[in-house]
């Protein structure tokens, strides 16, 4: 019985305005990783938590936190 990996990852490399770009997900049990880079390395980190509005279902809204990185 071959073992299926503990996560699950998806990549793709796609020219962005001429700049080889790639793109990462990695789905995990609780969230999704996504990296996206045009210099082959990670630069910053940043968590997006889609925040709870219960009037305004259209219009979604996302706190975002640096959590490795410069906080610009």
């Amino acid at each position: 019985m071959a073992a299926s990996p503990v996560v699950t990852s998806k990549r793709r490399q796609e020219a962005v305005r001429g700049v080889r770009t790639e793109v990462v997900c990695t789905a995990f049990s609780n969230a999704v990783l996504v990296v996206v880079t045009q210099y082959g390395k990670m630069g910053t980190l940043v968590y997006v938590d889609p925040d709870t509005v219960g009037d305004n279902v259209g219009r979604p809204s996302l706190s975002t936190k640096v959590l490795l990185g410069k906080d610009e």
